[in-house]
């Protein structure tokens, strides 16, 4: 646990010195968010926000994964954590903790667009609030993976989307019902989606931690 926390602090001060990751996924959450509120108008967009947010989140987290991969490769800092014991099971980790934290400001950032642009009103914003906060937990796990097992190909940016969206399918529509029903005041079926999506996350990151540190090679 000790590794990974040091390799998740090195992730935060490695975005903070480069933040490039951290502005492009920003900038492609208000690009979908500003497209959304002009193009299929206001009462269209907040039928759509809830979706359209989670799908720009999922892009969003694949970017700053794959910055994140190519750093390590580019100086081949990977190598040095993978001849450690316990090497690829701590990078796995490490890179869990750092992209939930990073993603989890990044999510912010997209539901105050959200709301501003598309004059979104969440009639349970705590209802919604949990429901961003489990999907926040729960993508990095399957994200990091599919980036990790394409890491080598030149292919993985169009590879990675591919393997991701089916395995995370369930949680971009829990995640999605949960936040739409929040919005209308729906609190028992928001909390039964969140439910559903806590338990999605719980496997993805057991799946993840289990076999994680294999597919890193």
């Amino acid at each position: 646990m000790r590794r990974a926390a040091l390799v998740a602090a090195r992730e935060l001060r490695a975005d903070m010195r480069h933040p490039d990751g951290i502005a492009t996924a920003m900038t492609l959450m208000g690009a979908l968010v500003l497209v959304e509120s002009v193009v299929v108008g206001p009462q269209t967009a907040r039928d759509v926000a809830p979706a359209l947010y989670w799908i720009s989140l999922f892009f969003a987290a694949v970017v700053l994964t794959t910055r994140s991969f190519e750093r390590e490769l580019a100086d081949d800092a990977i190598d040095a954590v993978l001849a450690l014991p316990g090497g690829r099971d701590a990078l796995y980790a490490g890179k869990l903790l750092a992209l939930a934290a990073t993603l989890a400001l990044v999510a912010i950032v997209g539901a105050i667009l959200q709301i501003a642009l598309v004059d979104l009103r969440l009639a349970l914003p705590g209802h919604a609030a949990l429901a961003v906060a489990l999907g926040v937990v729960a993508l990095p796990a399957v994200v990091i993976l599919d980036v990790a097992l394409t890491l080598r190909l030149r292919a993985r940016a169009a590879l990675v989307p591919i393997l991701a969206v089916p395995a995370l399918l369930p949680q971009l529509i829990a995640a999605t019902n949960a936040v739409s029903l929040a919005s209308v005041g729906d609190a028992a079926g928001s909390i039964a989606w969140s439910g559903l999506l806590l338990a999605v996350g719980l496997i993805y990151a057991v799946t993840g931690l289990t076999i994680g540190g294999t597919a890193i090679e």
